[in-house]
C-alpha cells in the first residue's frame, strides 16, 4: 500500500512462483532480459542471491536502468569496485538497500550525536549476538551478509572512516578499529549465541567528552552531568525506508543516501577484515576512503602577483596555492604571500570563517580585535 502507484513485473527462475505472482495481477518472467525488453521498466530492484548480483546489475546497466540492489554490491570487492565505477562513468543511479540505518531508534541516536548531546565522540562499542534459526552462514559470508550492516552503522553514526582495523575470530568475531579523529571502536558478533539476543542493529555504548549513549533492548539512554534520560519513543524522527529514499533521490536527481560509491567503503571493510583474519595483523583501510591522490605544489615556484590587500599599505605579492575545489572538507583556500617592509594587509573580518597565518620568515605586527 505504501507504493500503490508503482507497477511491478517479476523475473524469477523458479517457475513455481508464477501462479501466485500472476494471481496478484503482476507479469511473471523466467528471464530477466526478456522482462526488461518486454516491460521497459523505469528501474530494477535486484533481490537475487549475492553471487548473481553482478550479472543482474550489469544487465540493468546495459539498459541504462537505475538499480536498487540488496547488499553486498557483488560477491567480491574487486567486482563491486568495478561495478561502481561503471555506474558512475555511465551516470546510472545505483543504490544499496541498507536498512539498519533507517531504524527510527538509530536515526534518533544519530540525531543526538549530531546535536552534541555527549560532546566530542571518543569511543564506540557494538555487540551483535543472535541465535540463528536457519542454516548458519559459512564463516566468511558473515562479513558481507551480517557484519557489513554494522560497519555501515559505525560509519553513519560517527561520520568518520576507519583508519586501522584488527580482527580475530574463534567463538566470536572481534574487530577492533581506530577511526578518524582518534575515535576508538570495537565490534563483537556471534550467530550461535546461547544467551539473550541483541536487537538487529546491535547493542551500542558510545562515550563522549560530556556523557554517554547506550542502546539496548529497544531503549536509548543518555547519561550526562544533568542526569539520565531514557528514550523509548522514536516517532519524532524522519526515518524513510531505503526504497523510499531511492525513489526520492531519483526525483531530486541526487545520489541516494546509501549510494553504491559510499557503500563500497562498507564492503571494503569486510574485505580488510578478511585480510586481517588471514594475516593475523592490523590493516590500514584508508585506500578505500575514496579520496583522490595527494595534490603537491611547490609554493617557492608559484607565480606571484602584486596587489593591494584589503586596503592595506603598499603592495603584497602572492599566489593562491589551493582553492575550495582542491578540498573535500570545508577549507576554502591556501595563499602564499610576501609582505615587503612598509606594506600591510588591511583590517578585515571573515564572519564565521576561521583564518590561520603561518609565518615562514620575518617579523611584523598584527592587530586582532583591537589588540596589537
Amino acid at each position: 500500500s505504501q507504493y500503490a502507484d508503482i507497477e511491478l513485473a517479476v523475473a524469477d527462475i523458479d517457475s513455481g512462483k508464477r501462479t501466485a505472482v500472476e494471481a496478484d495481477g503482476i507479469p511473471f518472467y523466467e528471464n530477466v532480459r526478456e522482462a526488461i525488453e518486454r516491460e521497459q521498466p523505469d528501474l530494477l530492484i535486484n533481490v537475487t542471491p549475492r553471487e548473481v548480483h553482478k550479472r543482474i546489475n550489469e544487465l540493468a546497466f546495459d539498459h541504462k536502468l537505475p538499480v536498487f540492489c540488496e547488499k553486498p554490491i557483488a560477491d567480491n570487492y574487486e567486482d563491486a569496485a568495478a561495478m561502481v565505477q561503471r555506474a558512475e562513468q555511465e551516470q546510472i543511479p545505483f543504490m544499496i538497500a541498507e536498512n539498519y540505518r533507517t531504524f527510527p531508534a538509530v536515526r534518533k541516536l544519530k540525531q543526538l550525536l549530531d546535536e552534541g548531546a555527549i560532546g566530542e565522540l571518543r569511543s564506540m562499542e557494538c555487540d551483535f549476538f543472535r541465535q540463528r534459526q536457519k542454516i548458519t552462514l559459512e564463516r566468511d559470508k558473515v562479513l558481507e551478509e551480517v557484519i557489513i550492516h554494522h560497519f555501515d552503522l559505525l560509519r553513519y553514526l560517527s561520520g568518520r572512516e576507519v583508519s586501522r582495523l584488527y580482527a580475530s575470530r574463534r567463538h566470536v568475531f572481534h574487530i577492533v578499529m581506530d577511526l578518524q579523529a582518534g575515535i576508538q571502536a570495537s565490534f563483537r558478533c556471534s550467530l550461535t549465541s546461547q544467551g539473550r539476543e541483541t536487537q538487529w542493529a546491535g547493542d551500542w555504548r558510545i562515550e563522549g567528552s560530556l556523557g554517554s549513549l547506550t542502546f539496548a533492548g529497544g531503549v536509548l539512554e543518555l547519561v550526562t552531568a544533568e542526569g539520565v534520560r531514557r528514550i523509548e519513543d522514536f516517532s519524532d524522527v524522519d526515518a524513510p525506508g531505503p526504497f523510499t529514499e531511492f525513489l526520492r533521490s531519483l526525483e531530486e536527481h541526487r545520489p541516494g543516501e546509501t549510494n553504491a560509491r559510499d557503500y563500497l567503503k562498507n564492503q571494503a571493510l569486510a574485505d580488510y577484515t578478511r585480510r586481517s583474519l588471514r594475516t593475523g595483523v592490523p590493516v590500514d583501510p584508508s585506500d578505500s576512503w575514496g579520496y583522490g591522490p595527494a595534490v603537491i605544489r611547490n609554493f617557492l615556484r608559484a607565480e606571484l602577483t602584486g596587489s593591494v590587500s584589503h586596503g592595506g599599505e603598499g603592495l603584497v605579492h602572492g599566489s593562491k596555492l589551493f582553492g575550495s575545489d582542491d578540498f573535500d572538507t570545508p577549507l576554502k583556500f591556501l595563499h602564499y604571500t610576501i609582505i615587503p617592509p612598509g606594506s600591510s594587509i588591511g583590517l578585515h573580518g571573515h564572519r564565521e570563517d576561521e583564518e590561520l597565518y603561518v609565518l615562514l620568515e620575518g617579523s611584523g605586527l598584527m592587530t586582532v580585535n583591537g589588540r596589537t
